[in-house]
């Protein structure tokens, strides 16, 4: 586990940085009437994951040099791969989808799906966890629309 932690930290810490140079000051927009600037939020969670990616990369490396093992190894393998690849492979044919549909109609599916494709089978988790964000959403959509802002 060194070497992912290693490298997983330090692809954290990487786009934590990108964020903090190109994608916050770029992308985060401005309004000189709002009580919160629009990147402050951002730049939160981008310092965070800077930090924490750190934390994961030096103790990955001080593993990997007190175990005396390569940063890199010719071994794959490609089931651990797949493993990983799916669940991002669901969420892009779901927004794919999505882009055909109303989020409101198929979010509460594609959440539940994901659920019981992880292992959930507690009819209670699957339901709260998949009902309550998109019912939420709808509310706050709802409410939005009323008061002017969408």
């Amino acid at each position: 586990m060194p070497r992912s932690d290693f490298w997983s930290g330090l692809a954290v810490a990487g786009f934590g940085l990108l964020a903090l140079l190109w994608m916050i000051p770029n992308y985060a927009g401005s309004n000189p009437f709002a009580q919160m600037p629009p990147e402050l939020v951002p730049g939160i969670g981008a310092w965070l994951m800077l930090v924490c990616g750190g934390i994961v990369a030096v103790k990955g490396l001080v593993q990997i040099l007190r175990e005396r093992i390569t940063f890199v190894t010719t071994e794959f393998n490609w089931a651990a791969v797949g493993w990983a690849a799916w669940p991002f492979a669901y969420v892009a044919v779901a927004i794919w989808f999505m882009s055909f549909i109303k989020i409101t109609w198929f979010g509460a599916f594609l959440i539940a799906g994901m659920l019981i494709l992880l292992g959930e089978r507690r009819w209670y988790m699957i339901l709260g966890c998949s009902v309550v964000p998109v019912a939420l959403l709808y509310v706050l959509s709802v409410y939005m629309m009323r008061v002017g802002v969408v």
